[in-house]
């Protein structure tokens, strides 16, 4: 009877024992390192985004997309003299694709998926190339291999007016 005793007590022991040393794994930290980013114009960047000048009406450049100096942006209709004068945008509940308005280059060390991201006020604003929107199917860039990208806009259910939006360029490494 004492040796089940000592048995049952050196198995508690060795149970305590094993939960007081635990595994090794945590649930969180918190670590202060210093960083140093370097941020770059687009045209300089790992991912560069470099605007594609449309000619429109007599040859003119259609101002669709620039750079500003710095980052991209797209203008519907663009601002530029090749742009009729008669546009004043998109229709409502209408789905407008404008194909090359910028290069998308990796300029980075390793392929990336390129896609696009929205959550704004119009139905849907996205990456468009040759093959299609550019969301649920990315684009595979290799080191130093660009695409031709242009603007999908859905404008069903919008109203009339002007929209100032956000479309998120991602490019996440493949797991070739």
């Amino acid at each position: 009877m004492k040796r089940r005793s000592f048995l049952a007590g050196f198995g508690i022991a060795t149970g305590a024992g094993a939960l007081t040393v635990g595994s090794g794994a945590f649930t969180s930290v918190s670590a202060r390192r210093s960083i140093t980013v370097s941020v770059a114009d687009d045209f300089r960047a790992f991912l560069r985004l470099e605007p594609i000048q449309n000619e429109g009406v007599a040859g003119e450049p259609v101002g669709r997309s620039s750079t500003g100096g710095r980052t991209i942006t797209f203008e519907i209709p663009g601002d530029g003299d090749g742009e009729n004068s008669a546009a004043g945008g998109v229709a409502p509940d209408s789905i407008y694709e404008f194909h090359d308005l910028v290069e998308v280059v990796n300029q980075g060390t390793q392929p990336v998926d390129l896609y696009s991201t929205y959550d704004g006020d119009l139905a849907n604003i996205g990456l468009v190339d040759k093959d299609g929107v550019l969301r649920n199917d990315p684009a595979t860039l290799a080191v130093g291999d660009s695409l031709a990208v242009g603007l999908h806009v859905d404008t069903h259910g919008a109203s009339t007016g002007e929209y100032d939006e956000t479309l998120t360029i991602v490019a996440e490494a493949t797991d070739d």
